[in-house]
């Protein structure tokens, strides 16, 4: 009896084992040496957004946005880790437009600076793969989602003189990124990815005022690149 309760008490008092793989892991960063468990993963990721296709034609081609990322991997097999990964984000794209105005002050025709804006939100999961190379991590996947588009464009210089175009359709989202820990699972990570938005809608890409009737030849929710850098964390 006595015996039994001196091991149980130096059992209590012994330091707990060390996580695999936390011995040799370079500043704290335990995610590049993690042999089993649940890699977890989140990202607050500020992106630029360029337009291609048919965005570019109806707007200037770049923007900027925001992203959330999250993932898990769940499969070891040696410096390879299968899971899935969500994001949700916003992108916006700004356009300065200048047209002539009489406000009937006195003052003649003077310039109205207004601004076309095109938005999208996107939220999307799916599978992906991380892949350890000695300091840093490289991730890839690809994940299918929804999009929710918005369109505003001033075809005048006034608040009223506007045309507003929405739509809501799944999108495809597909890339990587190379995130490297810097000190106890704490890092940076620098991301491509390209999006498609399966929307149908289209508008005229240079409307003109004069030819109201024009029709439309160009869908504004097309393809987004998009390049961020962001704060990288893993537990």
């Amino acid at each position: 009896m006595l015996a039994s309760t001196l091991t149980a008490s130096v059992l209590a008092l012994a330091p707990p084992s060390p996580s695999p793989g936390a011995d040799d892991a370079p500043r704290g960063n335990t995610v590049l040496t993690r042999r089993r468990g649940v890699v977890w993963g989140a990202a607050a990721v500020p992106r630029v957004a360029l337009l291609i296709g048919d965005g570019a034609r109806v707007m200037q081609p770049v923007g900027f946005g925001a992203e959330l990322q999250l993932s898990a991997y769940a499969l070891h097999l040696g410096a390879l880790r299968f899971g899935g990964r969500a994001h949700f984000g916003h992108t916006r794209v700004l356009d300065r437009l200048s047209f002539q105005y009489d406000d009937g002050s006195g003052a003649g025709v003077q310039p109205v600076t207004r601004y076309a804006a095109l938005g999208h939100t996107d939220f999307s999961l799916g599978p992906a793969a991380q892949v350890v190379l000695g300091p840093i991590l490289v991730e890839g996947g690809a994940t299918v989602g929804l999009g929710i588009s918005n369109l505003v464009r001033p075809l005048g210089p006034l608040p009223t003189d506007e045309v507003q175009t929405s739509d809501t359709t799944a999108m495809l989202r597909g890339g990587g990124q190379i995130a490297v820990p810097i000190r106890r699972n704490q890092g940076v990570s620098l991301g491509v990815h390209a999006t498609r938005f399966f929307s149908n809608t289209q508008v005229v890409a240079n409307p003109d005022p004069t030819m109201p009737d024009a029709l439309p030849d160009a869908n504004p929710f097309d393809l987004v690149l998009e390049i961020g850098v962001g704060y990288h964390m893993w537990f």
